[in-house]
């Protein structure tokens, strides 16, 4: 009985530490309204800096004010800066690559 009782108590406490984790890549920490925002912030810093110069898709480089106010509303929340990472790549992945000729 006393093996079980043993065996019994790590097994309780690798379950609620399991229970209490949240499930990867789930970003709860930041608001729905948040990642909003942080996607759009990853759809226009990807397209600026993957497409050419002159593609009608390419955003302007955005204002360094604009880019210090989201350097800092990430900071309040460092969870922020991986989900930004993240959009960013996403977004790099589904952007059509330039033509051969462009490449140097």
């Amino acid at each position: 009985m006393r093996i079980y009782t043993i065996a019994t108590i790590p097994l309780m406490i690798a379950l609620i530490t399991l229970m209490s984790c949240d499930k990867p890549d789930s970003y709860s920490a930041i608001p729905d309204n948040r990642k909003i925002e942080l996607q759009e912030w990853a759809g226009i810093l990807a397209r600026h800096w993957v497409l050419q110069p002159g593609d009608s898709l390419r955003p302007e480089k955005p204002e360094d004010s604009e880019l210090l106010s989201l350097i800092q509303s990430c900071e309040s929340n460092p969870e922020a800066w991986a989900y930004l990472y993240s959009c960013i790549a996403d977004t790099i992945a589904v952007l059509e690559p330039p033509s051969p000729a462009c490449q140097q």
